[in-house]
């Protein structure tokens, strides 16, 4: 068939007809996909320039509007982009603060203007490309939406941020879309919480300026307090709710990786090395496990500040014990306030009145000169630090200190000061045994740590020096560092003896704990907090099978599986040691003997004389003393115990039943953790009711200081004419030579007043002594009571009369000069 004129080709779009489809119906060619040859009807000139300008104007409007959407939409996104990199920029130039050092998952400010203006780029390149055909109505309103669905999708890696804001440290996890917002993480806190485990630390060192170091503990109290009951108003403020499973959720995965790992490898290792704490073991893991370590600790009157025998590995777990109470308690009641009260000052008051309740609880139940550890360890009694804590979050929040003008933080600064050199003179002065530290002493060292962080929070000068970035490393792990430091310390006490005081000792116990806790951040804590723990997991498992196979090819690929296996080892080592059944003595044995020997004696009627058995007759070698080895030994002399009474505390309770056996009929009343106050106050109410025998014997002073007013109570209350015998201690701890000076002094300067020298009788013999080097093992004990029987032998034989204080004793005489030779 002939190929038709031109003229014919545009007759088509004259008349009306539709001029699209192939491209032969334009061109009047026949295509391939035309499958050959079409007749077209003929068209003019005229018509096909009226047909080219019609097109040109339909595409030149479609060009202007789809340049006009574009440009707004460039301006929009423009604009989206500043905000998101002002915002970017606020988190990355914050420091990091504890969790906060999760590596980031936010973009470079460049690839985040990459990724915002990429929508953009791709609208302007289809504008400034002429379309071939204009797209359809839904099809151009579906372009117009995409940058602006990208942008939604990609909001989420825009917004993650480098570090967290210290609310979310607190809690522990990785914050939600909505938390990612506070521009301020208050970097000074990680300070707070590396001093305050340094303070703990040392106190447990026994260092001799750090005896008040426990109110380290105090301190992290208060900021836990403060930064929960921040993060749940701020919460409740945002979405009306404290987001309960959340917080509790975030906790979780905060504090329990690191806790099993610390309990699974002290098990094990008191296991290898000393298996006779296995038995003390077993219900300690009970209460990490429960977080009621500090209730099993005060019921079962297992003393804070003294011990006796190797120190229990897992005692420090009770202040996380409280924590976590208050982690669950108290966001129920801060949810309730924050619904019913209104107002940020009734809101506080509420946290107040708990906090000064909680103090006058524990005045209450305290007994000045008892054992403190129920109102130590009680969650209700201890409470006042965290209801200060959160009294201040409600009062003055994070993100209002943040904010705060040049005046407020300068006032603040000022008020961090004061803390500091309050929490400084409490560090120095206060001890465990002092009564006024209960509850004043907490109460002050609390309202302190409320300053002191309140103004490490706020962009000043004492946030400045908080930041220190030494400061902040140690803060970030300050929680694995106070998990790691105690079972170090004990374990090191148990197996080193007297050698765990010398300097390197204590270096190596400061340095471990640091080197355990940043292991675990590293490998364990980070990671969980990064990606979850179900995700870790995976991600460890991968790791194994990985290596399982790569094992032949790459040997160096065999470290996860080696890491695996000792993880295993560890495990397995633990397990045997909770199961395995234990064996030989133990101290606590010991003690528990000591107080039935001690209850027994306080109710038997005296003992008919007989002669004593040669064994505690002292001979040469025993002690300090000055005995005869020329004149023939006489026959042992006898000694009437129902003229002894005898007050100590544990070191007296584990010799106790040598010391009845030496002294037959003696009245002992000895207790674990007893200072020289009970003991006054236990002399004053037997002087009362005339139970005073003509001995009485004082072993006080292993759990404090005495003081010579303590001696001159004791002396009133027994009187001119009856014998004062004081035994003085043995112990590394930084009173020992306080109490020893004050004892000997006044055995010097009381003409009714002896002295037992235990401490020269028993410091060449250390081998005698438990792994704590304080308290006599059984063959130790029937030493202590030789030294006693012998003093009390010399006061048997003189009447207290009344003569001027005595010059010093020869070095090594325990007496006076008058009684030396025995």
């Amino acid at each position: 068939m002939p190929v038709q004129p031109r003229s014919a080709e545009v007759g088509d779009a004259a008349r009306g007809d539709q001029v699209t489809g192939p491209a032969s119906a334009v061109s009047g060619r026949p295509t391939e996909a035309d499958g050959g040859p079409t007749v077209s009807a003929p068209v003019t000139v005229g018509q096909t320039e009226a047909m080219l300008a019609e097109v040109a104007a339909q595409a030149t409007a479609r060009l202007t509007e789809v340049a006009a959407q574009t440009s707004a939409r460039l301006a929009e996104v423009t604009a989206q982009a500043s905000a998101r990199l002002a915002g970017v920029a606020a988190r990355t130039s914050a420091p990091l603060t504890q969790e906060s050092a999760v590596p980031a998952t936010a973009p470079t400010a460049e690839e985040t203007v990459a990724q915002i203006s990429a929508p953009a780029q791709e609208a302007a390149a289809q504008a400034s490309a002429p379309p071939a055909t204009a797209p359809p109505a839904q099809e151009t309103a579906a372009q117009a939406r995409a940058p602006s669905a990208i942008q939604a999708d990609r909001s989420v890696a825009v917004e993650q941020p480098a570090a967290r804001n210290a609310a979310e440290v607190t809690a522990g996890a990785p914050p939600s879309a909505a938390d990612r917002k506070t521009a301020w993480r208050a970097p000074g806190l990680d300070g707070v919480r590396a001093l305050a485990v340094l303070t703990v630390l040392a106190f447990h060192e026994n260092l001799p300026w750090f005896r008040g170091g426990f109110l380290g503990v105090d301190v992290f109290f208060v900021l836990s307090g403060y930064l929960i009951t921040d993060l749940l108003a701020a919460r409740f403020a945002r979405d009306g709710q404290v987001g309960l499973g959340t917080f509790w959720l975030r906790r979780a995965r905060r504090l329990l990786p690191a806790l099993a790992l610390m309990l699974v490898t002290v098990t094990a290792a008191i296991a290898v090395f000393e298996p006779g704490q296995i038995a003390g073991l077993r219900p300690a893991l009970l209460g990490a496990v429960t977080y009621t370590s500090n209730w099993w600790q005060a019921f079962q009157h297992q003393s804070y500040f003294t011990q006796f025998g190797p120190p229990p590995a897992l005692q420090h777990l009770w202040s996380l014990a409280v924590e976590e109470q208050f982690y669950l308690i108290w966001p129920l009641i801060i949810a309730a306030v924050l619904v019913v009260v209104h107002g940020p000052v009734r809101r506080a008051m509420v946290a107040w009145i708990g906090a000064v309740a909680s103090a006058l609880v524990m005045l209450a139940i305290y007994v000045p000169g008892s054992d403190p550890s129920l109102v130590y360890y009680g969650t209700d009694t201890h409470a006042s630090a965290l209801m200060i804590g959160a009294a201040l979050a409600l009062t003055w929040p994070l993100a209002r200190v943040a904010a705060a003008a040049a005046p407020m933080r300068r006032r603040l600064d000022v008020a961090g000061l004061v803390g500091l050199v309050i929490l400084g003179w409490a560090v120095w002065h206060y001890s465990g045994a002092n009564p006024a530290v209960y509850p004043f002493g907490l109460v002050l060292a609390a309202l302190a740590s409320g300053g002191v962080i309140l103004a490490a929070a706020a962009p000043g000068q004492i946030g400045t020096l908080f930041a220190w970035r030494p400061l902040r490393w140690l803060g970030i792990r300050s929680y694995g560092i106070y998990l790691w430091h105690w079972p170090v310390i004990a374990i090191t006490a148990g197996l080193a003896g007297q050698a765990a005081i010398s300097i390197p000792a204590r270096i190596g116990d400061a340095a471990l704990p640091i080197a355990l806790a940043a292991a675990s951040w590293h490998w364990i804590e980070e990671p969980i907090l990064r990606n979850g723990l179900r995700a870790d997991l995976r991600y460890r498992s991968r790791q194994l099978r990985q290596a399982i196979t790569a094992i032949r090819s790459t040997p160096a690929a065999a470290l996860p599986l080696l890491g695996t296996v000792a993880m295993l080892t560890v495990a397995c080592t633990a397990g045997y040691g909770i199961l395995a059944p234990q064996t030989g003595p133990t101290l606590e044995q010991q003690i528990a003997a000591g107080a039935h020997v001690s209850a027994v004696s306080q109710t038997a009627g005296p003992s008919p004389l007989a002669d004593q058995p040669d064994q505690w007759q002292l001979k040469a070698g025993d002690g300090p003393y000055r005995v005869s080895r020329d004149t023939p030994p006489a026959p042992p002399p006898r000694v009437p115990g129902w003229k002894v009474m005898a007050i100590g505390d544990s070191v007296m309770l584990a010799s106790a039943p040598e010391l009845a056996e030496a002294l037959p009929g003696i009245y002992i009343d000895a207790k674990v953790s007893r200072s020289m106050i009970a003991g006054v106050s236990i002399i004053q109410q037997l002087a009362a009711e005339r139970r005073l025998r003509p001995i009485v014997i004082v072993g006080l002073g292993t759990n404090g200081p005495d003081s010579d007013y303590q001696v001159q109570q004791l002396l009133a209350a027994i009187g001119p004419h009856r014998w004062l015998i004081l035994i003085n201690v043995f112990e590394q701890r930084s009173w020992e030579n306080e109490v020893n000076t004050t004892l000997a002094a006044a055995a010097r300067r009381y003409s009714n007043v002896l002295l037992v020298n235990w401490h020269a009788a028993i410091e060449h013999r250390t081998g005698l002594l438990w792994s704590d080097g304080i308290h006599p093992q059984p063959i130790g004990g029937k030493l202590y009571a030789k030294v006693v029987r012998a003093v009390v032998l010399a006061a048997l034989r003189h009447r207290p009369r009344p003569r001027h204080p005595q010059p010093p004793p020869n070095p090594g005489y325990p007496l006076h000069a008058s009684v030396a030779r025995m």
